[in-house]
């Protein structure tokens, strides 16, 4: 561990992409776009190396390359899986540098640390992981010291985006079936997408069972829809926190449940619009 040195340095910093607005990507560097923890030049195996531009004032004089972060143990730093990591072959190294490094094969971020009485640490920021103490049977090697690390907006996988608007697709398509089905609830066909439409406009955002079925016993008492079964009631509007004895008591015509109630008696006007 040759150049090594107790001297206090700041942390890397990070940098957005907002931040490098303005900047000309001007200096080549290169990148190992690779899904090992912070992989380093010459230890990739055959990964192809690839030179993306970065500006010239991320580039010190030393010989800078990126790749990027995977795991959590440098989390409380804020470096997370994805960002892009900036580093730069330094020949000295100092207490307090984010490094990365390679024991006995592993490589590792953390921040490399001496303490009073000399000892050598590569300290994680995370709680799950322990300080390492770093020992002469060790092979140790230094591979770059941290300079910037770019946070990058998330990217998610094409397979998950495909998987998942397939998905949705099904979901729609089932869906579009049970709402064809409690349309038929309607007494006037021409209106049912009206109707059905402005239940869901009413009901949406309510929490209790009370104000949630008002709509559909307004609905029943303009003539616009026959009472709803709790199977045809929980196809088309998943329940909405209503029970099966909530359905049967607020939508009961000979319970007067509304009947003092202002709001219920515009509700039944505007459905009686609605189907006219």
């Amino acid at each position: 561990m040759q150049g090594l040195q107790n001297r206090q340095r700041n942390n890397a910093n990070l940098l957005r992409v907002a931040d490098l607005e303005g900047l000309e990507f001007n200096t080549p560097v290169p990148f190992f776009d690779t899904a090992v923890p912070c992989g380093v030049p010459g230890d990739l195996g055959d990964v192809p190396k690839i030179f993306i531009m970065m500006p010239n004032e991320l580039v010190g004089p030393y010989d800078t390359y990126c790749t990027r972060a995977t795991g959590d143990s440098m989390a409380d730093l804020k470096i997370m899986t994805g960002d892009i990591l900036v580093l730069e072959n330094v020949p000295e190294y100092h207490s307090h540098d984010i490094v990365l490094a390679e024991i006995d094969g592993e490589k590792t971020l953390k921040t490399y640390y001496v303490d009073d009485e000399g000892g050598q640490w590569l300290v994680p920021a995370n709680k799950k992981y322990k300080a390492v103490k770093l020992n002469s049977s060790m092979n140790i090697v230094f591979k770059g010291r941290l300079k910037h690390y770019i946070r990058r907006a998330p990217h998610d996988s094409m397979q998950h985006i495909l998987e998942s608007i397939e998905e949705a697709k099904e979901l729609m398509k089932k869906r579009g079936a049970e709402s064809e089905e409690f349309k038929t609830l309607v007494v006037k066909p021409e209106c049912a997408d009206k109707v059905v439409g402005r239940l869901h406009e009413l009901s949406d955002g309510k929490l209790k069972p009370r104000d949630i079925l008002m709509p559909f016993r307004a609905a029943m008492e303009a003539g616009a829809i026959r009472r709803p079964t709790w199977a045809e009631f929980g196809l088309e509007f998943s329940f909405k926190r209503t029970s099966k004895t909530s359905l049967s008591d607020y939508t009961d015509p000979t319970k007067n449940k509304f009947d003092d109630e202002p709001q219920f008696w515009a509700m039944v006007e505007e459905f009686r619009r609605l189907i006219r």
